[in-house]
């Protein structure tokens, strides 16, 4: 409503103006004919103020109808960032005001749309992560629940009452480690976490995972051989990097079998530290490679083994916040998982 009343206010003005103009043009020949009793001259007088009203009458319309067309202009300018489509209106090789503001308000709107597909893509990861803690839980909360009711028969053998403890216990622990799993991912995620990164000894950080993977690769009798090529040193999180090796070496120790051996090296490769983790297990399909580093996933050969599917992809999350990046490929009789750092020289 504003806007239509400041337009009438403007065509008032504009009508009052023409009226006196109009008054003006009639009452000038007069007023020379009276002073200067000149017929010509008055006639000549009142033709040059007759063209000139005709003249900012023709400015007047042409001024109307080029404001009229930026008005529409700016309009549509306003389409794009309602619609986020990144049309351009003005022509972007001219240094004028107008360009100037349409390249911003395309700008905005190219940050709204990325915005947009950032939530979307955020919801859509945690409706997705609700759905696959819903379906780990859900074993061992429905086994918790079952064999507690079994519990309570007082008639139970001694054997059978130890039975159904050791599967709840068991479940228990299931739980923990998904818990302390989902909340360590969440954490790294999210940012809640700051990774530490100073120069420090990567050698000492992977013998500290080798030392927390140790007693479980010694109670499955696999043997860890760890070639040392280099002494490296680089910027990094030795906890949380520590924590990516252990996840691949506690992969390899969970599905491999008793008399197998873990090849482990390090060295420098370029401007890289390369850390590779090889076992003798059963060789994972091409087609799965890049699935097992997905959250939750587990591969099909793994049905017979305790495991959520949050190691590898843990593991991967932490090196590549940390600028580097893990891939897998095939060796001659099982797999190689080979972790990257980049080694900062300055």
């Amino acid at each position: 409503m504003g806007i239509k009343m400041d337009r009438k206010k403007y065509n008032k003005t504009i009508y009052i103006i023409i009226t006196l103009n109009i008054i003006f043009l009639a009452a000038f020949p007069v007023i020379i004919f009276i002073i200067t009793k000149n017929l010509p001259a008055a006639a000549i007088s009142g033709t040059g103020m007759l063209l000139l009203c005709i003249l900012s009458y023709a400015l007047y319309r042409t001024d109307d109808k080029y404001i009229s067309g930026i008005v529409i202009q700016l309009s549509e300018l306003m389409d794009v960032l309602l619609y986020v489509n990144g049309r351009e209106i003005f022509p972007d090789n001219e240094d004028t005001v107008l360009s100037k503001l349409q390249n911003k308000v395309i700008k905005l709107s190219k940050i709204l749309k990325n915005r947009s597909i950032q939530e979307e893509q955020e919801h859509e990861n945690i409706k997705k992560l609700v759905s696959d803690i819903s379906h780990q839980l859900k074993t061992p909360i429905a086994n918790l629940k079952m064999y507690s009711n079994f519990l309570a028969d007082t008639k139970l053998p001694p054997e059978q009452q130890q039975e159904y403890i050791d599967i709840i216990r068991l479940s228990a622990e299931r739980l923990n480690f998904l818990s302390e799993n989902i909340i360590k991912v969440s954490r790294l995620e999210s940012g809640i976490i700051q990774l530490k990164m100073r120069k420090q000894s990567l050698n000492d950080t992977i013998l500290k995972a080798v030392k927390d993977i140790y007693t479980k690769a010694q109670q499955k009798n696999i043997e860890i051989q760890y070639n040392e090529k280099d002494k490296i040193e680089l910027k990094h999180d030795r906890n949380w990097t520590a924590e990516a090796i252990f996840n691949l070496l506690d992969n390899a120790v969970k599905y491999g079998n008793a008399g197998n051996t873990i090849y482990m090296s390090v060295r420098r490769l370029g401007m890289f530290a390369e850390i590779s983790v090889r076992d003798e297990n059963n060789i994972i399909p091409y087609e799965e490679r890049n699935n097992v580093f997905m959250r939750f996933y587990r591969g099909k050969n793994s049905n017979r083994q305790e495991g959520l599917g949050v190691g590898l992809y843990l593991a991967r999350e932490i090196i590549v916040k940390q600028g580097g990046y893990i891939n897998l490929r095939a060796s001659g009789n099982g797999n190689i998982f080979t972790i990257m750092l980049y080694i900062d020289t300055l």
